[in-house]
């Protein structure tokens, strides 16, 4: 082969090498950011990391942390003086929305950019997960930010990560509100089958039932008389299913209950909870739940026709002949 030649195939040998590293790297790039493609559609938290939480603290720079804390199956928010139960619609959308959050993009990789998508220390808002208030360790952490003018600038990025993601769905309300926020605005939300007594106290007369071994309400000091079992299944439907239109925190007025028209003293489990009931006030009543002390508005309708006489709650004998007649009709009717 003459020199000329060899020299050709030299030149063609050397384009062919860069031509299969230009391609070999180009593969290797569109590979990374598939690569990173996929590792943005995947959940910023596991979908089971979550299952064991029972404390979630979310903390801003120069606000006060505001604390989740979950007890005996039930969520509250930790204020200044004490628990207050959470609104549990609030509590579970919080969660549905952080087992779920997925990042659209990656926006940035470089720590310095933190401050322009809002997800530094300054101004981000940091959610950490524990599993109970005595761990030190996070289940997950997350700095959650808002950036730009737009209302999809929702970024968030992984504790100990420089990366930055573009979060697709705006929910700023279920992690940047204050504490008082997330308290629960029924009055008395419990379980009717946890009210086992009922003491019943307006200007005219106090008396109480409760309920017997054999399942059944009877009066209580004494008193012979039975007790109407529909009625009083239906007072304690009304009070736990009453909704607050608002809780009241101004402490300077008592909106009537220094001298309130109606107390409900109610025997809950070992608990004793009294909830005050003022006169009706422009079609509204207040209510404080005395465990709790907090006053709630509430709309007068709930309550209206709302029996508080104890002759009401006398069952008649009328109406007792008349269930057991209905009964013995039940049971003698022939079967088709």
């Amino acid at each position: 082969m003459k020199r000329k030649d060899f020299s050709k195939f030299g030149y063609l040998f050397a384009a062919i090498v860069v031509l299969v590293i230009f391609l070999v790297y180009t593969n290797l790039q569109e590979r990374k950011i598939e690569e990173r493609r996929e590792e943005a559609l995947t959940p910023l938290i596991a979908s089971s990391a979550l299952e064991g939480c029972n404390y979630v603290v979310i903390s801003k720079a120069g606000e006060d942390d505001v604390e989740l804390l979950r007890k005996n199956g039930r969520w509250y928010v930790q204020l200044p003086e004490r628990l207050f139960p959470a609104l549990p619609e609030d509590v579970d959308d919080f969660f549905h929305y952080f087992n779920a959050i997925k990042p659209e993009s990656i926006v940035s990789e470089d720590k310095a950019a933190f401050a322009d998508f809002g997800v530094d220390e300054e101004s981000g808002v940091t959610v950490r997960f524990f599993s109970s208030v005595e761990s030190d360790t996070p289940v997950a952490e997350l700095v959650m930010g808002k950036s730009g003018p737009d209302y999809h600038s929702v970024y968030a990025r992984k504790a100990g990560d420089g990366r930055t993601y573009l979060i697709p769905e705006n929910q700023s309300t279920l992690w940047n509100r204050k504490a008082k926020l997330w308290r629960d605005t029924y009055p008395f939300r419990e379980s009717r089958e946890d009210i086992h007594s009922i003491a019943i106290r307006t200007a005219d007369e106090t008396f109480t039932v409760a309920l017997g071994d054999d399942g059944f309400w009877a009066f209580g000091g004494g008193d012979p008389n039975t007790v109407n079992q529909e009625q009083t299944v239906g007072l304690i439907s009304r009070l736990t299913g009453l909704v607050g239109l608002s809780l009241v925190d101004d402490v300077e007025s008592q909106h009537g209950l220094d001298n309130p028209e109606w107390e409900f003293e109610l025997g809950v489990g070992e608990r004793t909870v009294t909830l005050s009931v003022s006169e009706e006030i422009e079609q509204k009543r207040y209510l404080r739940n005395s465990e709790l002390d907090q006053v709630y508005q509430i709309g007068a309708a709930p309550l209206q026709g709302v029996k508080t006489a104890r002759r009401d709650y006398v069952q008649r004998e009328d109406e007792t002949e008349e269930t057991e007649g209905t009964a013995g009709a039940a049971e003698e009717a022939p079967e088709e």
